[in-house]
């Protein structure tokens, strides 16, 4: 894990992400935003929170252009994967697959 959390994308995510658009197949999902934060440090570890007061934390590691995270406080957790479609130095589009619907969260970096 250590490898995969040093390479050059991991370092790029390092700091705190705020969501500043949410859709669903293209479209707004009706949420407050900036309910929606990552943080990823430099030891591999995340913290996630999300709308409903979800939270999670745990590992994290970046394999080509996936995202891995392994939840270590939620019990029966397993590791999931999403798709880095955008990062630079202040900007993180990640794509997933939410009940068969696309979902693209749009965050940019915390100053």
């Amino acid at each position: 894990m250590l490898v995969a959390c040093n390479n050059w994308q991991s370092k790029k995510l390092l700091g705190k992400w705020q969501c500043s658009a949410l859709l669903e197949d293209g479209m707004p999902v009706p949420v407050t935003p900036s309910d929606i934060n990552f943080q990823f440090f430099g030891n591999c570890y995340y913290n996630f929170t999300s709308t409903l007061n979800y939270k999670e934390a745990g590992t994290f590691s970046v394999k080509g252009e996936l995202l891995y995270t392994l939840d270590t406080i939620n019990e029966a957790s397993t590791e999931k994967a999403v798709q880095i479609i955008n990062l630079t130095e202040d900007s993180l589009f990640l794509k997933m697959n939410a009940d068969g619907k696309e979902r693209i969260i749009k965050l940019f970096k915390v100053k």
